[in-house]
């Protein structure tokens, strides 16, 4: 589930984001080529405005600075960040020459992000102005809360947590394992290693972790641990088990190539996939749900976003999430939320399938997230990861960048939360009434941490 051989990759769309290309223009008159309008500049008051001022929405004052020939300027055209293309007339006479004018228009603010605002003039003869493109934050403002911080500072990092039932199990780095009835109080488990352990998933009091070239097994709810295998050269980033099978996938060490391999005997023997798709698709986290498998993926190929699905756990087939979708998607988590599955991914990603086959991207109001776990309690579904501003990453806006969403309509609509400064969620799980996050401080740090919700 944990995969660090795409940081790199994630890093240079992060990068790539810094001067994203202009919208594509619709709805624009045409353009004419005689002494048409020059838009030399164009300035927002306030460039800056908070998540949700005014219900949704404040008024922005454009103040745009350009010239024309015939002094005839008759229309000034904004498309906003929601993509919404206004045309504004009844503009002040001007003269030829140099023209200043200032006007009015409303923004959007239930997304957060830095969001370009395009302006061009357009003449009585139809002439149309050179475009010009002024930057607007919607920044959060920081709020209290709801989420406890119950261990901190660990050691290690965490990178996975689940519940089967009775008790939750979380893993992470150096071997490390720990286990609790409440999510409150906690225990760390001997698991026999010392590799880093990056997903966990359990079939009742069978559980199974893997990591890097490991394979663990516990029957008696994660308090002991035994080694079923040592895959050579393979880092395994995700699991999954129903009552007679366990699916594991990563890839290939050095070559960056998907392995997925199932046991059919509770983890005693394994062996390769009959068939896997895509030699670019490796799986990043796994789901069984109503006699299928569902996996979300990294394409080593950085050029598509895709699950995989199977109904028997050996033969699987490619599902496409979005051909339009950011050419860097990354999808770390799945979940399944009672009527339909989750997927959550950077860039702010998130889909939902009732089938896991056709997938429809939800409007979330944050870009800045990479969300690296889902948990659904009955009623609420809460994803959360960590901000892409700080460490290594770039960030597109200016100011904190909350981690965490919830939503109580299956992702039609969403609340925004953080649950500490500094705080990166790995992983996500609800059991015995309440939410539990593992993570680690800084991304450089390795400093574990566990927080939890009612």
């Amino acid at each position: 589930m944990r995969n660090a051989l795409f940081l790199a990759a994630l890093l240079l769309a992060g990068c790539s984001s810094e001067n994203p290309d202009p919208p594509v223009q619709t709805q624009d008159p045409p353009l004419q080529t005689q002494d048409p309008p020059n838009l030399t500049g164009v300035t927002l008051s306030p460039n800056t405005v908070s998540y949700m001022d005014g219900g949704g929405s404040v008024v922005v004052s454009v103040e745009i600075t350009g010239s024309d020939t015939e002094g005839d300027i008759q229309t000034l055209w904004v498309r906003t960040p929601d993509g919404a293309t206004l045309e504004l007339d009844g503009l002040p006479d001007t003269q030829p020459g140099q023209a200043t004018f200032t006007e009015d228009i409303v923004i959007p603010t239930d997304r957060i992000g830095s969001f370009n605002v395009e302006v061009w003039l357009v003449d009585a003869a139809g002439g149309r102005s050179n475009s010009r493109w002024a930057i607007i934050d919607v920044i959060w403002d920081a709020q209290g809360s709801d989420w406890t911080r119950r261990l901190s500072p660990l050691p290690y990092a965490l990178r996975d947590v689940t519940w089967n039932g009775s008790v939750f199990i979380a893993v992470g780095d150096a071997g490390s394992i720990l286990t609790s009835a409440d999510g409150i109080d906690w225990a760390a488990n001997d698991s026999g290693t010392d590799t880093n352990l990056n997903a966990v998933a359990a079939h009742g009091p069978y559980v199974v972790a893997v990591g890097y070239e490991i394979i663990l097994q516990s029957t008696d709810d994660g308090a002991s641990w035994t080694v079923k295998d040592r895959p050579i050269e393979m880092n395994l980033t995700a699991v999954a088990i129903n009552a007679s099978q366990v699916v594991v996938g990563g890839y290939r060490l050095g070559w960056s190539t998907p392995i997925t391999m199932i046991s059919e005997d509770r983890g005693d023997t394994w062996q390769a996939v009959d068939s896997w798709p895509d030699e670019g698709l490796f799986l990043e986290d796994l789901v069984y749900h109503d006699g299928m498998f569902v996996g979300a993926t990294n394409d080593s190929g950085l050029s598509g976003a895709w699950v995989t699905v199977s109904s028997d756990g050996n033969s699987w087939n490619k599902i496409t999430v979005s051909e339009e979708l950011h050419e860097f998607a990354w999808f770390p988590a799945i979940v399944y939320d009672g009527s339909q599955f989750i997927l959550t991914g950077n860039l702010g990603a998130v889909f939902t399938s009732p089938d896991a086959s056709n997938w429809t991207q939800t409007e979330t109001p944050v870009q800045d997230a990479i969300y690296m776990g889902a948990a659904w309690n009955g009623s609420k579904l809460v994803v959360a990861g960590w901000s892409m501003c700080g460490g290594l990453w770039f960030c597109i806006t200016d100011g904190i960048v909350p981690a965490g969403l919830s939503s109580t309509d299956g992702g039609v609509s969403w609340d925004v939360f953080d649950i500490d400064i500094d705080y990166e969620s790995w992983g996500l799980a609800w059991g015995n009434g309440r939410f539990v996050s593992v993570g680690q401080r800084p991304e450089s740090s390795g400093v574990g941490a566990i927080y939890t919700s009612e």
